[in-house]
């Protein structure tokens, strides 16, 4: 693994856990799914800047999940309901354009 690819993995797991942070902090102030969906891609979209495509897809995978199981549901349940689907397919779909069209994009 070169150096590059390191540091974008460092980038990837200090993303994730400032979703986990995120997660902690919005489940205690107890804000609506919306406000959810809102900050976890904001702060998807905004890591996905620094990475390449394959950690942007697996930092919105997270920031749905995190959403969908305790936003949308509770205790961490996971559920594909079309509403689920179309949020996947925002962060997917947002993580996807801002690691591309990033300045200095990695592929």
């Amino acid at each position: 693994m070169e150096l590059l690819e390191k540091v974008t993995a460092v980038r990837a797991a200090a993303a994730a856990a400032v979703l986990l942070v995120a997660t902690a902090v919005l489940t205690v102030v107890g804000v609506g799914s919306s406000a959810w969906l809102i900050t976890m891609v904001a702060l998807s979209t905004g890591a996905a800047l620094t990475l390449t495509v394959p950690y942007a897809l697996l930092l919105a995978l997270t920031g749905w999940g995190l959403v969908t199981g305790f936003a949308v549901n509770t205790g961490g349940q996971l559920t594909f309901a079309a509403s689920d689907l179309r949020h996947l397919a925002l962060l997917l779909a947002l993580g996807i354009v801002a690691s591309l069209y990033s300045p200095g994009s990695r592929v």
